[in-house]
């Protein structure tokens, strides 16, 4: 399958997980069905970095869907009588995501000279330092309490895909990223497990992105989808 189908096949999965996660909680196996769309997002962030025209570009457009997207989260705070707890939306976890895997690319890139092989691995050092301390750290100190979705462990998924971008090595490293992100995730999400649903949908991948264009039908469909979900909730139940 091409990336558009994988993503598309993962839109998909999310869509039903948020129709049962703000329309039917009560009905878990809507939930199980969403946790497909995780690992094949994170996949795809990867591929992202390694064959992106400009990671900062990259970076700075996922960055502001995300504060766009978080307007939908800040509105539904207030319905309910106001921010007590900021839920990040999935967004800015793959920002920092993209921070990650493109500074440890930037270190392992085979013409850097020596100091600037330095200098990248003092950088992959501190964007690790740096999500750690967000995802972990921040939520502590922080007057009001901020959560990354899926927290240290949604950011680092991607960055297994991108430890060896030789294709034979890639998918193989990724699976065992998926294994230590549900160990991790475990004990806050009990049907994590599902998310190993994913595992023979990027067997299939070709590594082709597909016929058409559609990366900013995929950016949009984010918080359209969100809003229209909430929107729904407001009005019939």
């Amino acid at each position: 399958m091409s990336g558009n189908k994988l993503k598309i096949i993962a839109c998909i999965s999310m869509l039903v997980d948020h129709i049962g996660f703000l329309l039917f909680p009560q009905k878990q196996m809507l939930r199980y069905i969403g946790r497909i769309a995780m690992p094949i997002f994170a996949y795809f962030i990867a591929e992202g970095c390694i064959h992106t025209r400009s990671r900062r570009k990259y970076f700075l457009s996922v960055l502001t869907l995300a504060l766009l997207c978080q307007i939908v989260y800040f509105a539904e705070d207030f319905i309910n009588g106001g921010i007590h707890i900021v839920e990040l939306n999935i967004l800015f976890t793959f920002a920092l995501s993209i921070v990650t895997c493109s500074s440890y690319l930037a270190m392992t890139h085979n013409n850097n000279s020596t100091c600037e092989k330095v200098l990248n691995t003092a950088f992959f050092a501190g964007t690790l330092a740096v999500s750690i301390f967000l995802c972990v750290f921040l939520n502590r100190l922080s007057p009001i309490p901020i959560n990354f979705d899926y927290g240290i462990a949604g950011v680092l998924l991607p960055f297994f895909a991108v430890i060896s971008v030789q294709k034979e090595k890639q998918l193989p490293l990724f699976f065992i990223g998926i294994l230590l992100f549900n160990i991790v995730m475990a004990d806050k999400l009990s049907y994590t497990w599902y998310s190993f649903l994913s595992v023979p949908l990027l067997l299939a991948y070709n590594g082709k992105r597909g016929t058409h264009r559609l990366k900013y039908f995929f950016y949009l469909f984010y918080p359209i989808h969100f809003a229209a979900i909430y929107l729904i909730k407001l009005i019939a139940f």
